[in-house]
């Protein structure tokens, strides 16, 4: 169980801290462009601050969740909506079976991240979950989120 995106954004990518150690095969180390909130954003849901998260660019996704988890969102504010009605950045929030995570446009700076407990399922390439787009390898088919994709997360649901 997971999440479906509803509508991309103008580029959601899935990235952790990186991949080190493969530029002399011409592979980018990828990553967080913004490690600070990248990190907050996982140490707020509980996770290992390494962990994937979704690194939103100006215009963020809207999100479907379909069961209960907890987010945090941190870096830019790109006014942020769960179930329509503002959200702050910077904290945690909880998450229920049916709620939409919506973004009305940049605020102020470029880049979010989401962070959601558990982590996200995805496949581990040369040490890293990060999408490297040119290479088209890591994060989610190794390119950016789009309407209809699906992505599971390792957090499990309370009783």
């Amino acid at each position: 169980m997971g999440f479906k995106i509803e509508l991309g954004g103008f580029q959601t990518l899935i990235q952790d801290r990186g991949r080190v150690g493969y530029g002399q095969y011409g592979v980018s180390g990828c990553g967080a462009m913004d490690e600070y909130a990248h990190r907050v954003g996982n140490i707020l849901v509980g996770n290992d601050e390494n962990e994937a998260s979704l690194e939103v660019l100006m215009i963020g996704p809207t999100i479907k969740f379909d069961k209960y988890t907890q987010i945090a969102i941190t870096g830019a504010d790109l006014g942020a909506n769960l179930n329509g009605k503002k959200i702050d950045i910077w904290r945690s929030y909880e998450i229920n079976p049916g709620d939409i995570l919506s973004f009305k446009g940049a605020k102020s700076g470029v880049r979010a991240y989401i962070s959601i407990a558990g982590g996200i399922d995805v496949p581990i390439v040369m040490g890293s979950k990060s999408t490297y787009t040119r290479g088209k390898i890591g994060g989610f088919k190794g390119r950016a989120l789009k309407k209809d994709d699906y992505i599971s997360t390792f957090f499990e649901a309370r009783d």
